[in-house]
Parts: structure tokens; sequence; C-alpha cells
């Protein structure tokens, strides 16, 4: 037997239309706060990025400039070695042939005072 099929009034059927045309009314709200809650970790994970990539570059760049600093004091021993009176002294003697002079070998010239005339007289000479 069959059973006879229950009708609904029609203004219960048209009630439940109108439900199923309009979006439900509190999974908009709910949608609306997880779709800003992951703009929100989607902005800090990338402001993290970010962080990490400045941090790798500011390191390299600081690697950068010890190396150099390095090189800079490397060659600023250098020239204080290539300098020094102790190699010149050498250099001089086996390079020129030059040596330290004795005693006896230095001269002093007078040097005139520049108002001075008879120092100026007494160069001049025959």
């Amino acid at each position: 037997m069959s059973r006879p099929a229950r009708r609904e009034p029609a203004a219960a059927r048209g009630a439940r239309r109108i439900r199923r045309q309009r979006p439900p009314s509190r999974l908009l709200p709910v949608f609306g706060w997880l779709l800003l809650l992951l703009g929100a970790l989607a902005l800090v994970v990338w402001r993290q990025t970010r962080g990490l990539e400045l941090e790798r570059a500011l390191r390299a760049v600081q690697n950068e400039r010890a190396v150099a600093e390095a090189e800079r004091l490397a060659e600023v021993r250098r020239i204080q070695e290539l300098s020094s009176r102790a190699r010149v002294v050498r250099l001089a003697r086996e390079r020129l042939g030059m040596h330290l002079p004795s005693d006896r070998e230095i001269v002093f010239i007078p040097v005139a005072e520049p108002g001075d005339s008879a120092a100026l007289g007494a160069q001049a000479g025959p």
C-alpha cells in the first residue's frame, strides 16, 4: 500500500524557498573574520621573511667590510715596513753603495738668517 503523499501548506513551501535563496546570515561574518585572520598571518609571514632577507644582506655587507678592513690594515703594515729606517738604510747600502757618515764626514754649513747681511757677505767670498 502506498501512503498518500503529504502536502505541505503553501505558506510553508514559500518560506522554505525564501530561506534557500538567501545566504545564511551566520556564515558571512565567520568567513570575513577567517579571511581577515589569513590576511594578517600572510602579512606576518611576509614581514618575517623580508626581515631574514635583510639580515642576510647585512651580514654579507659586514663580512665584505671586515675583509676590506683587513686588506687595508695589511697594506698599512706593508707601507710601514717598506718605509722603515732599517730597510731604507739596508737598501741604500746594498743597491747604492751608501753608508752612514762618520763624524769626520759630516760638514755643517751655516744658514743665514733672512736679515743677517754679515753672513751673506761671508758666504759670497772669492
